[in-house]
């Protein structure tokens, strides 16, 4: 049985986004169920009439929520006391350069209705920094097997086995946006890292 040296590599490779996915809309409490749909209809459709008219393609719109709950006041012995409606689309956002300008815009759309749930960053096509995270990786298990095989006294052979353990992209927070100023919301977009792991197995010469 040939012996073997397994080790495992790390890489990282990191990139500002451009792709920005916002999860808004609005929300509204009314004293009937009709009252609370009819306004949250009126403070979607400016939210979503702001979208289109920044460019924003219905295919990038996508309704992800949409719900009607009673409220109630549990002081009162459970008593209703109105409806909750809220509305919320996945918005696909490609001008970093616009974004505060865009979300602001369609936050004043809806006015005291709207509700921003998230807003997450994300690589259109990671093929490339996954490429690079998996070279750097690379290179990682190959130094340890060389300097391994060294300390040993031995000589690295060709490769027995080899997987990737995973990669993931790491998230970026958003930054506290100040809504009802007048400049735009100031986003901080950072970078986005794709980190991936293998285990690489070396025969031993």
């Amino acid at each position: 049985m040939n012996q073997t040296i397994s080790v495992s590599g790390f890489g990282t490779a990191a990139a500002p986004p451009d792709l920005a996915i916002l999860d808004i809309g609005v929300e509204v409490l009314a004293r009937s169920v009709a009252e609370a749909r009819a306004t949250a209809a009126n403070a979607m459709e400016a939210v979503i009439a702001s979208l289109r008219d920044n460019e924003i393609g219905d295919a990038k719109l996508k309704t992800t929520s949409y719900t009607i709950n009673p409220e109630y006041d549990h002081r009162q012995g459970s008593r209703l006391t109105g409806f909750r409606v809220a509305n919320i689309v996945e918005v696909e956002i490609e001008d970093m350069v616009r974004l505060g300008e865009i979300i602001d815009a369609a936050a004043a759309a809806g006015s005291e209705h709207v509700i921003v749930r998230s807003l997450r960053f994300a690589h259109r096509d990671p093929a490339a920094l996954e490429m690079e995270a998996r070279s750097r990786a690379w290179q990682d298990a190959s130094g340890k097997a060389k300097q391994l095989a060294r300390l040993a006294g031995v000589e690295v052979g060709g490769v027995v086995a080899i997987s990737e353990q995973q990669h993931q992209r790491g998230p970026v927070p958003m930054r506290a946006m100040a809504m009802e100023t007048a400049a735009a919301a100031p986003i901080e977009t950072g970078e986005l890292a794709v980190m991936i792991s293998i285990l690489v197995e070396f025969e031993i010469d």
